[in-house]
């Protein structure tokens, strides 16, 4: 039996050797096969990534070819010299490529539908004027160097009185230049014409007045003064506040984010007796202005500044936020800014479509007299007529008549006088007249006769009348200016009533023709920048928009973009340590005094680097073949590119100082 079973083992062997054998061969071939389609898969993907890279390398010649060239995308021009395609051959490890080009011929901007809808300025500083004084005046001692980082551009002259203007980019001047001006290119003198000398004409962010503010409580010194935005008027005012001998002094001047209108009415002839007469500047000579968002010396938002406050840095910066709310201080008429002993930083408001003006100086616009006839809505008392017959002289009116030869007396109550629309706070009155016209077809001189006004809510304000003894109407006219110039300018004047008085020794019948209160006053405008701002700066009474002494003390800072153009804008600087105008300058005068060691290394006025200017557009496509080429230009290009280029002088392009953003890069792998 052990033999039987012996011999039936062995016979089962050979069926599992030969299944063995079988799986052993099958796997053998899976791996073989999987070796075979690794090798052929990595050398697939090495070819692939050798394309691509050379693609790559293309795109960035051609890019460069662009950027080191003049080519702006005009009719008739070629990406490429004399053609748009640039053959690159034995072009990287996967042989040789090609390039093709095609103009975008919108000539689109970055960011900018239109120079006036760009978020960055053309140029670092702007000079508008163009003629009658220096459009760039820099005065600064022998050895000194005035850095601006951003294209300088002067519609008129340039002069630089010792020392150096130095700027990383382009100069330009359409008058001449004087002294020494170091740029890249040299700079450009009697120089012909550009887009950049344009006005940008930013509009401001108000289109109306906005409502009157009446200056802060101020008692307390090292204090923090709130303002809120809207319009201001009185410079004596806020100069008061803002002076070491202020019972506020050494304070923090926080104006918090919104629009300010600043349109002082300081110098005017007629003025209610709470505006305060002088001249129309702002002078801070004391304390630390604020203008936005407060921020710590981290840049995080605070619910308020600390007093004192650290200037530069006290708000929070659009140039370096893209969330930042700030103010924007809008300057009508001729007034000004002056910042002497005090330290001032006003941050502006980022936008996607505009850049952040920060100051701005208006261009148009002007103030409207109003004259207005107020006549009465009723009449009560003991005369017969109605109101509507005491509008107009015609003779109608409304009557007595005395009961007897004995004469009698009589009143009469008419009520109204109400403006069709109440003048807003802020009005000056010039010119307030109250009418009278009356009669007695049997006056006598020994009739009397009284008469007063009273404003709604004020005092009564006895009237001028005359005694009629001819037996015809006079006309009785009172000036009532300096008694309603209060009530119209804080917005209360609501009208009021007049009370006539007659008495007479005989008979007859006394006629009031007329009660008319005659107005002329002149609401809060927006108004261009006018008087002194406007005179060229040559002359011994002409003055600027901002006049700022910067230096250890006394410091002076815009974030944002200041535009002023037809203001001058006078700077002195002394140990400067930050940037004092950043986001750019247009003004029609800029002057700048560095005076004693100017320590400072860095860009006085600067614009980003990333400011966009006037650009044009490309569409780059790489194609690549094996050998020396060269390639065709058919199929799927390898890889695809979209990129913008950004001259200075869209007019006059600069081989290689052009900048370069790629807006897309795709490949087909």
């Amino acid at each position: 039996m052990n033999r039987r079973w012996k011999g039936d083992d062995t016979g089962a062997a050979l069926p599992m050797v030969l299944l063995l054998v079988t799986v052993v061969a099958v796997v053998l071939g899976a791996l073989l096969s999987f070796a075979d389609t690794s090798v052929r898969t990595t050398v697939n993907l090495r070819d692939q990534a050798a394309s691509a890279y050379t693609a790559d390398g293309a795109l960035q010649a051609g890019i460069n070819a662009i950027r080191t060239s003049t080519f702006t995308g005009a009719p008739g021009e070629h990406c490429f010299g004399g053609s748009d395609t640039l053959s690159l051959p034995n072009f990287g490890g996967a042989g040789s490529a090609a390039v093709t080009c095609t103009a975008d011929p919108a000539k689109v901007q970055i960011q900018c539908p239109s120079l006036s809808l760009c978020n960055r300025p053309g140029s670092a500083i702007l000079t508008l004027g163009t003629g009658g004084e220096d459009g760039l005046n820099i005065q600064q001692p022998t050895g000194s160097s005035f850095k601006v980082h951003g294209v300088v551009y002067s519609n008129s002259n340039i002069r630089v009185v010792n020392g150096s203007l130095d700027t990383n980019t382009a100069v330009y001047a359409r008058g001449a230049c004087a002294g020494t001006i170091r740029s890249a290119p040299a700079a450009a003198c009697g120089y012909g014409g550009s887009a950049l000398g344009a006005d940008p004409g930013y509009a401001p962010a108000l289109t109306s007045v906005p409502p009157h503010q009446n200056l802060p409580t101020c008692t307390k010194s090292g204090s923090l003064i709130t303002f809120q935005p809207g319009f201001y008027d009185d410079a004596a005012g806020l100069s008061a506040m803002m002076s070491s001998s202020s019972k506020c002094k050494d304070s923090t001047w926080w104006f918090t984010p919104g629009t300010y209108y600043f349109d002082f009415h300081n110098s005017a002839a007629v003025r209610p007796s709470s505006l305060p007469g002088g001249d129309d500047v702002w002078t801070v000579d004391n304390g630390f202005l604020v203008a936005g968002t407060p921020v710590d010396d981290s840049g995080r938002i605070i619910a308020k500044p600390p007093v004192p406050a650290k200037i530069p840095g006290a708000c929070d910066n659009p140039i370096d936020d893209a969330k930042a709310v700030g103010v924007q201080f809008v300057f009508g008429g001729d007034s000004r800014l002056a910042v002497k002993a005090g330290q001032a930083e006003i941050c502006g408001t980022y936008s996607a479509e505009r850049p952040p003006v920060a100051v701005y100086g208006l261009t148009s616009g002007a103030e409207s007299p109003v004259t207005a006839t107020l006549v009465p809505g009723s009449v009560t008392g003991g005369f017969t007529g109605t109101a509507a017959s005491l509008s107009k002289v015609d003779g109608g009116g409304v009557t007595w008549a005395a009961p007897d030869k004995s004469g009698g007396h009589a009143t009469l109550t008419a009520a109204g006088f109400s403006p069709a629309a109440a003048p807003p706070a802020g009005t000056i009155l010039t010119s307030a007249k109250v009418r009278v016209v009356h009669g007695n077809d049997h006056g006598a001189s020994k009739d009397s006769r009284s008469a007063q006004f009273t404003p709604t809510g004020g005092s009564p304000i006895p009237l001028s009348l005359s005694t009629p003894n001819d037996g015809s109407a006079t006309t009785d006219v009172t000036d009532v200016t300096s008694q309603l110039a209060q009530a119209v300018y804080d917005g209360t004047f609501a009208g009021g009533q007049l009370g006539y008085t007659v008495d007479v020794k005989h008979d007859g019948t006394e006629l009031v023709d007329a009660l008319q209160l005659e107005l002329t006053y002149t609401p809060p405008a927006l108004r261009a920048e006018s008087g002194c701002t406007q005179l060229m700066y040559t002359s011994p009474a002409a003055c600027a928009l901002v006049t700022a002494v910067n230096n250890s003390g006394n410091r002076f800072y815009v974030q944002g973009t200041t535009y002023a153009p037809k203001a001058v804008l006078d700077v002195t600087l002394n140990n400067a340590t930050e940037p004092i105008f950043r986001f750019g300058v247009v003004a029609r005068s800029l002057w700048v005094k560095e005076t004693g060691s100017v320590t400072f290394t860095g860009a006085v006025i600067e614009v980003p680097d990333d400011s966009p200017g006037f650009v044009f557009g490309v569409y780059l496509s790489a194609y690549v073949c094996p050998g020396a080429g060269p390639c065709p230009l058919s199929g799927t290009p390898v890889a695809r590119a979209r990129v913008a280029y950004v001259d200075g002088d869209p007019t006059n392009p600069v081989a290689g100082a052009r900048q370069v953003s790629v807006l897309s890069w795709s490949g087909n792998r």
